[in-house]
């Protein structure tokens, strides 16, 4: 068994679209026609575009629909249902127009698209440099601030964006939407109680807000209600059925929960609505690969590679399937280019150490578990296998270190246990060996092998 192989449950964090900002969401009589630079900042904060040809459907629009304003809604992410809705809208003119706040309107539209689009790309600076100039030009637009808020937090400048979402709170404290975006801050800071308290007043704003208990609900993943989160998760596809990530998401609290089939079925949901959805082929392919399908593990990643040629987790996934089939030639070179796109993956360090291990390249294998070991100093498995890695380098002394550190961490690890029964067997500690196979059947007495390796240590104690 891969000790070191572990489910990287896809993360939302930043990358997911936002609600409705609170200003598209007010009682009736407050609504007012919507405004160009709110429909493009609609657009950049939620997909796909229906929620907002609704709205213009609903409030009507406060300008005259130019073939140009109609281009920068398709390079914002429009399809042809708001097109058609922009174009049949109710105009609700002002008495009056301001000819320098119209000018300007359109200079923040125009900062407005580029920055979506640059988003889109993933040129987060890009569009941090179009949304700051944005506000600059409209200070008091609270969803500016969200905007800029998201592409700060995209770039890990997260005390930032944290500001940018206290501003807009500042300027609209009844924007979901804000909370919303402080609420990401937050979680990406790791104050995942802080976190669950913004998405817990977003949807007090706003229950229907199914994104809202969607993240809600993978930040309670993080942190063991597994229950809550499925609770969440169930909710934003109540509300939204065809929400691909509610339903990658569920798949992920299922899976957490050791509810395996039920993981495959939401991951498979997910991939219905949406064939390109990089992280549903991978999470799908891990859960396979748990079940010990090890060709539907390697179809799942590849697809998912070429979806996002540089998913290291993906180039990690693919190398174990690969490296579980014994086709560790090929194993390896995934694990390497997982680590040139992500130096500080541990799991991958640690693939590769097990394949190099394999391989017999003892010293290599030591070299991959200590990198393991570097980045995650409590990591157990790590420990026990580096103990293995090194008794193969004939490191004795060093091996039952390291297997005492892993029991140290984890008293249940029955491997482990095993391993240092092993270790002292060699070393002439008869029993001190026996009492490691003990533990070790004891903890897992289905287990062929520790009843071998007990029962023999026993005859020849009883001897």
């Amino acid at each position: 068994m891969r000790l070191l192989k572990v489910l990287t449950f896809f993360t939302l964090a930043m990358e997911l679209v936002f609600v409705l900002p609170a200003w598209a969401q007010q009682p009736e009589p407050a609504k007012k026609p919507l405004q160009q630079v709110q429909i493009l900042t609609l657009l950049m904060n939620v997909a796909p575009s229906h929620p907002v040809a609704v709205l213009v459907e609903e409030r009507g629009i406060g300008f005259d629909v130019k073939d140009d304003f109609l281009q920068q809604v398709r390079l914002g992410g429009g399809d042809d249902e708001l097109t058609r809705a922009l174009k049949s809208a109710k105009l609700m003119k002002p008495a009056t127009v301001d000819l320098t706040a119209q000018a300007r309107l359109v200079e923040v539209r125009q900062h407005v698209v580029r920055g979506t689009i640059f988003f889109q790309q993933k040129r987060d600076a890009d569009a941090e440099v179009e949304y700051r100039t944005a506000v600059r030009l409209d200070p008091r637009n609270a969803d500016l601030h969200v905007a800029l808020s998201r592409a700060l937090s995209r770039q890990n400048k997260t005390d930032e964006a944290m500001a940018e979402a206290h501003e807009a709170l500042r300027l609209n404290p009844a924007s979901d939407f804000g909370h919303y975006s402080l609420g990401n801050a937050l979680w990406q800071k790791g104050d995942l109680d802080g976190a669950v308290a913004e998405y817990r007043e977003a949807l007090r704003l706003n229950p229907k807000n199914d994104l809202a208990h969607l993240v809600l609900g993978v930040v309670l993943d993080d942190k063991g209600d597994f229950e809550g989160a499925i609770a969440e998760h169930r909710e934003a596809l109540r509300l939204n059925p065809k929400n691909d990530l509610a339903h990658l998401s569920l798949g992920g609290a299922l899976d957490d929960k050791g509810n395996l089939q039920g993981a495959i079925a939401e991951y498979r949901e997910a991939l219905r609505l949406n064939p390109q959805n990089g992280d549903a082929h991978y999470n799908l392919g891990l859960a396979l690969g748990k079940k010990g399908d090890w060709d539907g593990e390697i179809t799942e990643e590849r697809e998912a590679i070429r979806l996002n040629p540089n998913d290291d987790s993906a180039h990690a996934s693919l190398g174990a399937a690969l490296g579980n089939k014994g086709d560790w030639d090929r194993e390896i070179p995934e694990e390497r280019e997982a680590l040139r796109l992500n130096p500080n993956n541990s799991t991958a360090h640690g693939n590769l150490g097990f394949a190099l291990g394999y391989k017999q390249d003892w010293g290599g294998a030591v070299v991959e578990y200590r990198e393991v070991l570097h980045l995650k100093p409590k990591d157990g498995d790590a420990h026990n296998n580096l103990g293995v890695a090194l008794g193969h380098k004939g490191d004795l002394e060093g091996g039952i270190a390291e297997y005492r550190e892993a029991l140290r961490l984890n008293p249940n690890n029955s491997v482990a246990h095993n391993n240092l029964g092993s270790a002292l067997e060699h070393k002439g500690d008869r029993q001190g060996a026996l009492e490691e196979f003990r533990m070790a059947t004891t903890l897992d007495p289905k287990n062929a092998t520790y009843q071998q390796n007990y029962q023999r240590m026993l005859q020849q104690e009883n001897k």
